[in-house]
């Protein structure tokens, strides 16, 4: 935390200036891995990002704002039974986007814990995402490095399809890049 903190305070000293936020989205064709159990057997699968806006405030991180779109329709259950499967269970040709927006980001021990809802079949439910920076960032950076970890049980989206045979518990745990956004 006492590094962290440090890293914090030479950006902060470093560029006072009017504004030390910056905006950051995935670059095109992103794919977020997800993990689910069959049978106790685990399985993974990609969901597409089709549009995310990363506003990081790096003078007071709290401040941040997060959301991310998934498309279904273009995301995979890893083989083609399975994403059929997906699809349906989650109702992805009547609601085929999935939508995650923070609504509070808190800094411990280098981890930023975002509380946020996701929206699954036109049902939004409070989730927590921990985001690990795996590199030293500023408001220069062009790209950050990081890993994000979550988890959400589908059946309180009404996604109860297939279960017991299919676990309830959907885990997320990728390595992702983001990519400044450049103003002109």
């Amino acid at each position: 935390m006492a590094r962290f903190s440090f890293y914090f305070l030479v950006i902060w000293s470093a560029f006072c200036g009017p504004s030390l936020s910056a905006d950051f989205q995935f670059p095109e064709d992103t794919d977020v891995t997800f993990q689910y159990f069959v049978a106790g057997l685990p399985f993974e699968g990609k969901f597409k990002v089709v549009e995310s806006n990363f506003d990081i405030n790096f003078r007071n991180p709290v401040e941040s704002a997060f959301s991310v779109e998934f498309d279904l329709m273009q995301s995979s259950a890893g083989f083609p039974l399975a994403t059929s499967a997906m699809k349906q269970v989650l109702d992805a040709y009547k609601h085929p986007k999935v939508i995650f927006e923070s609504t509070s980001v808190k800094v411990e021990d280098n981890k930023f814990n975002i509380q946020g809802f996701l929206k699954i079949r036109d049902v939004s439910k409070p989730v927590k995402l921990v985001v690990t920076v795996l590199e030293t960032y500023s408001p220069d950076s062009e790209k950050l490095l990081f890993s994000i970890q979550s988890s959400f049980q589908r059946r309180k989206f009404g996604a109860d399809g297939y279960y017991p045979l299919v676990r309830d518990t959907i885990i997320i745990e990728d390595i992702l890049m983001l990519n400044k956004v450049m103003t002109l």
